[in-house]
């Protein structure tokens, strides 16, 4: 199970605002239906009057916080999230990066015929650092498949360098001045699967296994 919602992180993340509120609208009906029996005299049994105490004590608060937590410190992270969700099967917007070796200029359009695995990174998140080595492992598996696993994050190429030449040294390194139409902020990582045609096929939050990246990109490499 907890593995199911690790990989499903992003997508969860995507829908549950939404869910809070319908949570919290539900909470509120079944609220004033209590509410309306009691004033009209009639019988409330114990179960709706369990039910109600539910809604009063546990679904209605939850689901406040839940929001305010969705919409306050991690709303980042749910709106990448769910505008991620809502580009599934279009293609994504062309994005210009620099590899970090070299300093060369290149666009994600170019990549166009591949399959590509885009992560969103930064040195100073540790999952993101130990996912390196997961990543460049993923790149030397499925290059001949078509593949390409390029890392990017909005650091200088010199504080990026010592990482993925030593953790992922077989990936497409690129950095970026701005993620652009990707606000996440110090929600990382983020990982996009696109097919060859640069469609925008899934993503995922958070650290991954290996067989995790690897069942999603076969899906698109045969």
């Amino acid at each position: 199970m907890g593995i199911l919602v690790q990989e499903n992180a992003g997508h969860l993340a995507a829908w549950l605002p939404t869910a809070l509120a319908a949570l919290g609208a539900a909470a509120m009906a079944v609220l004033v239906y209590v509410w309306r029996r009691r004033r009209a005299g009639r019988t409330v049994s114990r179960s709706l009057a369990a039910v109600g105490w539910i809604a009063r004590w546990v679904v209605l608060p939850g689901s406040a916080i839940g929001l305010i937590v969705a919409f306050g410190p991690m709303a980042p992270l749910f709106t990448s999230s769910a505008r991620l969700e809502g580009r599934i099967g279009e293609v994504v917007p062309d994005t210009r990066f620099w590899r970090v070796i070299d300093g060369g200029e290149q666009n994600l359009s170019d990549l166009r015929g591949k399959v590509v695995l885009v992560n969103l990174w930064a040195t100073w998140c540790p999952p993101c650092r130990a996912e390196l080595p997961t990543l460049n492992r993923l790149q030397e598996d499925h290059r001949k498949s078509g593949l390409v696993v390029l890392t990017l994050s909005d650091e200088q190429p010199a504080r990026v360098a010592p990482f993925v030449t030593k953790l992922a040294p077989r990936a497409l390194n690129g950095y970026v001045e701005s993620f652009g139409w990707l606000e996440i902020r110090k929600f990382r990582p983020f990982s996009l699967i696109i097919d060859r045609d640069g469609v925008l096929r899934d993503f995922v939050f958070g650290a991954q296994d290996y067989s995790v990246f690897d069942r999603k990109v076969r899906a698109y490499l045969d």
